[in-house]
């Protein structure tokens, strides 16, 4: 069974030897002990049982559970004090001011069960280490207020009846293990201390602090004594052993120990963390799980997927995502269906390593990212396959963010052999340019002199093309560019073992072919690529703009299909000295006719045709 985390604030003050500053060390004389300053952790609640031999005196009253209303009043001798608000932050203070924030979620929760009993039976506490101390002399600081709210009307029991949480100091030179051996430092309060973890039932050692009740389920009020926590032992699980609120409970009172939830108008209800499962990271489905609020379950969560290593880790790489996908299995597990969350691998990590990744998911109220089950997970994939073209050098990174491209998401990893036997076009512009005549919605890039149609909203989405961003240009200027192949469906970028990066793409040639391009053969060789023309609408000389039906890129079908772009005529590398230039043209058509500010697009489009050296 999965067990519920908790939280709870507290800190020592009168039986913590390292007490907050200005704090006021108490002295009572109670069971033989004295000068409490030297001598913490007084026992708590009932006496020390009569000596081995004598009668055990009879048990207090038997409190059943679950209580009725929570207290929010606790009377503190004669005088009424907010329970949430004003007598748990003192208590937790005075009793262990010095502790983190865990240990001291585990005190607020022992404190308050014990007030609880306190006034089931009596209607009031005592302020002294009989009871539990209230007035020490030190104001709570935040950390003892959040502690308690974080356990706002919780309390301990067990077979139904609540249990006293008795607590002592315990020995301050604690062992790895947190659990006190004879070494030789025992505290005077140690020898209550019970070590209770992994055991329940008849198995739970209960604390010689108070009756000590037959091993019998039926006995009247059998779940009121179920051990003692250390407080110096609460903050060694904390602080060395990662423990959480809960965990230090059981250590101590058994792993049986219920954490019961009172109601009442002074109860706010704790923060839950977000919950969830990272369910797979598959080399074909990507990773998949789940993540949402219990504290507001119809409202989608955001998950964070760090890559490499954990969240935080400066060598993580991390994207937030959306959790909020239908999933049938939620519906009846969560009462709420979606929840689901997915997202592929990045490419750049398909390279046949293992590589983790981590999920978490982020808290609607605020709380740090919670872990979800099941994370990390490791995936090792091998690389993708390639799609048929040609590459081009992105000249920068400047260029990589000016296209929006992602080394991470849409990089290949190849050897250099591979790279090689990648015919090599010309370089992408520094930044793409975008155009669009007026009252047609399609939008085209401008790409070394040819237009290349956007065939869709999604194919716009994948490259983040902002339609925003476009020039408005007449039709004949569009139409004096000769129209290359669509852009690819989604960007695919490759790179070596050099820190070159390379866009895979078609090549663009002119319909006749191109004499200085080896991969634009002419006329009466194989076509190279997909060239100019091709589209729907008009020809090279024509006004016509291509026709739509009012969604971009619907005017006939892509040049590209969706995945794969036509191959290039010839394989192999480029010749030697291919992109020297040796003067100009746009794609064959003269510049003379096309409007200035058209002009200016093409050259920031890199609309400059290279030629080999003649």
């Amino acid at each position: 069974m999965t067990r519920a985390p908790f939280v709870v604030l507290l800190s020592l003050s009168a039986c913590d030897p390292a007490q907050p500053d200005g704090e006021v060390a108490r002295t009572e004389v109670l069971d033989g002990l004295s000068d409490l300053s030297d001598q913490p952790g007084a026992p708590r609640g009932m006496a020390p049982p009569l000596d081995k031999g004598s009668p055990l005196p009879e048990p207090l009253a038997a409190v059943p559970t679950p209580i009725g209303q929570a207290y929010c009043n606790i009377v503190v001798e004669g005088v009424s004090r907010a329970t949430e608000t004003d007598y748990l932050p003192h208590v937790i203070t005075c009793e262990n001011g010095g502790a983190n924030l865990e240990a001291l979620k585990a005190q607020a929760i022992a404190a308050r069960s014990v007030a609880y009993y306190a006034m089931a039976n009596d209607g009031q506490i005592c302020d002294g280490q009989g009871c539990q101390v209230y007035g020490c002399g030190t104001e709570p600081k935040q950390v003892a207020y959040d502690a308690v709210a974080a356990t706002a009307g919780q309390y301990l029991s067990y077979n139904d009846w609540l249990t006293y949480a008795f607590y002592v100091a315990g020995d301050s030179q604690q062992p790895a293990s947190c659990v006190d051996t004879d070494n030789g430092t025992a505290s005077a309060t140690e020898k209550w201390v019970t070590f209770n973890e992994g055991q329940t039932v008849y198995d739970v050692d209960q604390t010689e602090l108070g009756f000590v009740f037959p091993e019998d389920l039926n006995s009247s009020g059998y779940g009121q004594n179920r051990g003692c926590m250390s407080q110096w032992g609460a903050r060694c699980l904390e602080n060395t052993k990662g423990y959480k609120v809960a965990d230090i409970l059981r250590f101590y009172y058994g792993d049986d120990i219920e954490i019961l939830q009172a109601q009442g108008a002074c109860v706010v209800p704790p923060n839950k963390p977000a919950e969830g499962a990272l369910d797979a990271a598959d080399c074909a489905a990507g990773i998949q799980g789940w993540a949402w609020d219990p504290d507001q379950p119809d409202t989608p969560v955001d998950a964070i997927v760090s890559f490499l290593a954990p969240h935080g880790d400066p060598n993580a790489i991390e994207v937030t995502v959306k959790a909020d996908q239908h999933r049938d299995d939620l519906c009846q597990a969560l009462g709420s269906c979606a929840h689901g969350l997915s997202l592929g691998l990045p490419r750049s990590l398909l390279d046949g390593a293992s590589h983790p990744v981590y999920v978490y998911g982020i808290d609607l109220g605020g709380e740090g990212p919670t872990q979800l089950d099941g994370s990390p997970l490791q995936f090792a994939c091998p690389p993708p396959e390639l799609p048929p073209g040609v590459r081009r050098h992105v000249p920068d990174p400047a260029a990589l963010e000016a296209w929006s491209l992602s080394t991470l998401w849409q990089m290949a990893k190849v050897d250099d052999a591979t790279l090689n036997a990648i015919p090599e076009w010309q370089a992408i512009a520094g930044a793409p340019a975008l155009v669009q005549v007026a009252g047609d919605p399609t939008l085209w890039l401008v790409d070394v002199g040819f237009r290349r149609r956007i065939a869709s909203a999604e194919v716009a989405a994948a490259w983040q093309f902002d339609a925003a961003t476009a020039q408005t240009i007449q039709a004949a200027d569009l139409m004096a560019m000769p129209q290359g192949t669509d852009v690819w469906p989604a960007p695919f970028l490759v790179q070596g073992t050099g820190s070159a990066v390379y866009l895979l793409d078609d090549p663009q040639c002119p319909p006749d072919g191109d004499p200085s391009d080896p991969l634009c053969p002419v006329e009466g060789g194989t076509t190279g690529g997909t060239g100019g023309g091709t589209g729907s609408g008009g020809d090279e000389t024509g006004t016509e703009v291509p026709t739509t039906d009012g969604i971009p890129g619907s005017g006939g079908e892509p040049t590209s299909s969706s995945g794969e772009a036509p191959g290039p005529a010839s394989g192999g590398a480029l010749p030697p000295g291919y992109g020297q230039d040796d003067g100009c043209r746009i794609g064959g058509a003269a510049q003379g006719g096309l409007a200035p500010g058209l002009l200016a697009l093409l050259a920031l489009a890199g609309a400059r045709r290279r030629r080999r050296p003649a």
